[in-house]
C-alpha cells in the first residue's frame, strides 16, 4: 500500500468526519432527493426485489438503507471499523438490520470470491481512494458477468467545478494543492486526522478505464446539479437549491453540467 494511500485512510478511519458528512448531506430536503433518486436508480438497473447489492465504501450505511428500504438485501463493506460501527447504530435504528450485513472490508482487496455480486453500488467513495485504477479493478472482479456496478462521483467538468475554481483563483484562495491527474482534479486537505484526498472526476477517463476491465457504461445520467447548499448562510436559498436539484434530476438529466454524475456499468459476459 502506498504512503499517499495510508495517510489518506486517517481522514476516513476516525467516525468524526462520517459524522461530519451525515450531518451535511443528510438533511431532511437532501433526504428527499435522494430517496426519488434511489427509486428511479433500482428501476433503471432492473434489480428484482430481494437482489443483493454490495455497498461497497458503506461509511454510516446512508445509501444501504435505502436500498434495504426498498426491498433489496445488502452487504455493506468499509475499511474503517469506526464507520462500520456508525453503520451500525444507523441501521439499528432504521429497523433494516435483517437485510444488512455488514463485513469489515478493503476496497484494494475485497473480501469476496470472483464474480460474487449481480449489483454492487460505489456511491461517492472513489473520490477519496488514491489508487482509483486498483478500486476499479476489484470492483470489477467481484462483480458477476452481465452484472451491474452504480457509482456516483463529482464531475471536474460542472459548473460547479468550474465556478468554484474561478473564484477561488480570483480571490487566491483555497484550502489546500490542486493537482490535474488523469483521472481527475485531486486536492489534499488537511484534517484533524491526517490528509483527506478529494477528486474531481474526468467521466471520460473513467469510462475507459472501466472498458478497460471490461465494464461498458450503459448510462450516465445527472446526480445532484449542485451540492452547494451545504454553504448557503440561508434556509431559503438551501430549499431554492434542492429544488433545482430535484427538477434538474427528474426532467433535465444532462450530467455535462450537473456535479454529480451517475454512471451504471455492466460486466461484459
Amino acid at each position: 500500500m502506498s504512503p499517499v494511500t495510508e495517510t489518506a485512510r486517517g481522514a476516513l478511519a476516525d467516525a468524526t468526519i462520517h459524522r461530519e458528512w451525515v450531518a451535511a448531506y443528510r438533511t431532511p430536503e437532501a433526504q428527499k432527493f435522494y430517496e426519488t433518486a434511489f427509486d428511479e436508480l433500482l428501476r433503471e438497473v432492473d434489480a428484482p426485489a430481494g437482489a443483493t447489492f454490495l455497498d461497497a465504501g458503506c461509511g454510516s450505511c446512508a445509501k444501504s438503507i435505502l436500498l434495504a428500504g426498498r426491498g433489496m438485501r445488502v452487504v455493506g463493506t468499509d475499511f474503517s471499523s469506526d464507520a462500520l460501527r456508525l453503520a451500525a447504530e444507523t441501521v439499528l435504528a432504521h429497523g433494516v438490520s435483517g437485510r444488512i450485513t455488514l463485513r469489515q472490508g478493503d476496497l484494494l482487496n475485497l473480501p469476496f470470491e470472483d464474480g460474487e455480486f449481480r449489483y454492487i453500488l460505489c456511491w461517492g467513495v472513489l473520490m477519496h481512494v488514491p489508487e482509483l485504477q486498483r478500486a476499479l479493478a476489484e470492483l470489477a472482479r467481484v462483480l458477476a458477468p452481465g452484472g451491474k456496478l452504480v457509482v456516483s462521483e463529482g464531475n471536474m467538468h460542472s459548473l460547479q467545478s468550474f465556478a468554484l475554481r474561478a473564484l477561488k483563483k480570483m480571490l487566491g484562495r483555497g484550502r489546500g494543492r490542486v493537482m490535474r491527474v488523469p483521472a481527475g482534479l485531486e486536492s489534499h486537505e488537511q484534517t484533524g486526522h491526517g490528509a483527506l484526498l478529494t477528486r474531481q472526476t474526468d467521466m471520460v477517463w473513467l469510462a475507459a478505464e472501466c472498458r478497460r476491465l471490461g465494464l461498458d457504461l450503459t448510462r450516465r445520467r445527472a446526480g445532484q446539479f449542485t451540492e452547494l447548499y451545504v454553504l448557503a448562510p440561508w434556509r431559503w436559498l438551501r430549499q431554492a437549491m434542492h429544488a433545482f436539484n430535484d427538477v434538474w434530476f427528474r426532467f433535465v438529466r444532462l450530467p455535462g453540467p450537473a456535479f454529480a454524475n451517475i454512471l451504471i456499468f455492466e460486466k461484459r459476459a
